[in-house]
């Protein structure tokens, strides 16, 4: 069988799948970003809230999924440290990778491929675990925008900057803010009135939240002034 005829064989459909749903998903995600849409960050904010901890506790169960059984199976497998769709992206990365692998491995020793009711199986046996160290060192390089250690309370009532736009009360955009111990934070946000526009690089102040997305106004004079002064 030729190379082109293992990866399209009957038994490795499985595999075929998700590699095709895996080129889908990053193809959006990309596509997303270019247009300012935060398909990831818009993906999270449906999920259930299960706050992470710093990258040094990042296996200490949180509240927020302590007593349930989905909200244990997403902490384990490290959802809330990265964002969903990474998260899902590598699963799907390291299943069709080891399915495939399996396989040839397979079919060169025993000279023939497991059936797909077998070879799925198995490959998503070692995902599951293998997602989560993976994961794991991902929540070192790829964190979630917003940095639990100051929780989105402690941001309400700060000065930002777009850092994308234009922001609408309909179209949300990214925004930069410094914490009270000057640590960067870029977090979604959005117009908190109707027909207000706020182009990049404005200052805007933070006024609540849902979940992972900001409201914003104009700040008044007084706080835009002396966030200037301090090049905040």
């Amino acid at each position: 069988m030729t190379s082109v005829g293992f990866f399209f064989a009957d038994q490795n459909s499985p595999f075929l799948a998700t590699a095709v749903i895996t080129l889908v998903i990053a193809a959006v995600e990309i596509l997303s970003v270019l247009l300012g849409l935060g398909l990831s960050d818009l993906v999270d904010d449906v999920l259930p809230d299960i706050g992470p901890g710093t990258s040094a506790d990042i296996d200490a169960e949180t509240p927020e999924a302590e007593g349930t059984i989905l909200g244990d199976a997403l902490s384990w497998l490290n959802v809330g440290r990265v964002p969903f769709l990474v998260l899902l992206l590598t699963f799907l990365t390291v299943f069709t990778v080891g399915g495939y692998a399996l396989q040839m491995l397979v079919g060169g020793t025993l000279g023939f491929y497991l059936p797909s009711l077998l070879a799925a199986p198995a490959a998503l046996a070692a995902a599951i675990p293998v997602t989560r160290w993976t994961s794991r060192g991902l929540g070192r390089v790829v964190p979630r925008e917003e940095t639990y250690a100051t929780g989105n309370e402690d941001l309400i009532g700060r000065i930002a900057t777009i850092s994308l736009g234009p922001v609408t009360r309909r179209a949300a955009g990214k925004a930069k803010v410094a914490d009270q111990h000057g640590n960067l934070h870029f977090v979604r946000v959005r117009a908190a009135n109707r027909g207000e526009t706020f182009q990049t690089d404005a200052a805007v102040l933070l006024v609540g939240h849902k979940r992972s997305l900001f409201e914003v106004i104009t700040p008044p004079s007084s706080l835009s002034s002396s966030h200037s002064q301090n090049g905040d």
